[in-house]
């Protein structure tokens, strides 16, 4: 049975390392407009900046957080729609 669009974004918001192994990759899936990326990315950071505290406190489970890669992601995805408009 094959994903629905809604379905695939919203699972993506909901844990988006189960859909992509990179936050670039996110920026870089043709089948997403650019506030679906954003929602995804929002979602991805929140999990990443929480993780990074968790880690600060000695908390963690050993997960990278990703915060960098995800902020160079929203970034990039700015820059490209800056050029879009």
């Amino acid at each position: 049975m094959s994903q629905t669009h809604e379905s695939k974004v919203c699972d993506a918001i909901s844990d988006p390392t189960k859909e992509y192994r990179k936050p670039i990759d996110v920026v870089r899936d043709n089948e997403l407009d650019v506030d679906e990326k954003l929602r995804i990315l929002e979602s991805w950071k929140k999990d990443a900046e929480l993780l990074s505290v968790a880690q600060d406190e000695n908390m963690a489970g050993g997960e990278r957080p990703q915060l960098q890669d995800v902020l160079l992601a929203i970034q990039e995805l700015e820059r490209t729609r800056g050029s879009i408009n």
